[in-house]
């Protein structure tokens, strides 16, 4: 077997033998530096729930979320992500990560020059901060982590950084040239301008599109990590969160805004995401709020 065939096959076993239920967290040696673009923290998060909280963070963190889903909120709004998703924080802007299903995700943090120039060069802002259908970089990443030492990590880290906004940025580039964006991103779109529709369905969708309802299930699935029904429940559930924390309004009124018919259900599909029902999720928000 040949040198670049036996590496491969390293690579192969360093990601079977990885725990991915364990946090992994890597920093750069403190001599270390870049000023175009410093990467000095690289981070394996499985347990995102502990940043319910808002905070602030002071560098640029680059995230790739490779499973389950969540909520990203900042004070420009609050975007779904799910796995596959590369999102973005800056620094002295609070986010948290709410609304966490079985949800994990890398990330690399970074400062420098050239930081804003090139989160430009890709099409993130503030305003603009998730980009989707990335799950192919899940391995590389994963292998990066392994690999990276303290002395190792800003180029590493750097290496992969511009490795991603490769893909994101021939992903900007077919946008703007007018390409068609994918089916399962037409999909998506979709359920997240229309989950409040109770009779939403992947048949309503593909009958509206004149899709086969097989293949955008199989397409749905391959690019954005979860199924069809999992992203549509996650997207009402995450609203319903938002009403419950921010309104008053009775539970039933609640789950019919978010898309569904019967108040039962959806407080059994709530308490099987959250591990509370509705009522509790409430009490909790209140009880937060009147904690700070």
């Amino acid at each position: 077997m040949s040198r670049h065939g036996d590496k491969n096959a390293k690579g192969i076993t360093d990601l079977n033998s990885f725990d991915q239920d364990k946090n992994i967290c890597k920093f750069a040696s403190p001599n270390s530096s870049d000023s175009d673009l410093f990467a000095f923290q690289f981070i394996y998060e499985t347990m995102p729930q502990r940043l319910e909280n808002p905070r602030t963070y002071p560098a640029f963190c680059c995230c790739l979320m490779t499973q389950g889903t969540a909520s990203l909120e900042t004070e420009y709004g609050s975007y779904p992500v799910i796995a596959g998703d590369v999102f973005f924080t800056f620094p002295a802007s609070q986010f948290s990560i709410v609304n966490c299903s079985q949800a994990q995700y890398l990330y690399i943090a970074f400062v420098g020059s050239k930081a804003t120039e090139f989160l430009e060069s890709v099409g993130v802002s503030r305003k603009n901060p998730v980009r989707s259908g990335f799950s192919e970089l899940n391995n590389t990443w994963f292998y990066g982590i392994l690999k990276a030492s303290s002395t190792s990590l800003p180029l590493l880290a750097k290496g992969l950084l511009l490795y991603t906004a490769s893909f994101l940025s021939d992903s900007q580039k077919n946008d703007k040239g007018g390409e068609k964006i994918s089916v399962a991103s037409q999909i998506r779109s979709d359920i997240d301008c229309c989950y409040a529709n109770t009779e939403l369905s992947l048949e309503y969708l593909c009958d509206l599109h004149s899709y086969n309802s097989k293949y955008v299930s199989r397409k749905f699935k391959e690019e954005m990590g979860v199924s069809f029904s999992e992203y549509l429940e996650s997207c009402r559930i995450h609203h319903a969160c938002n009403l419950l924390a921010s309104t008053s309004r009775p539970i039933n009124e609640i789950a019919s805004a978010v898309g569904y018919k019967d108040s039962m259900y959806f407080s059994k599909v709530f308490k099987k995401r959250n591990g509370i029902s509705p009522s509790e999720f409430r009490s909790s928000q209140i009880e937060n709020k009147e904690y700070k």
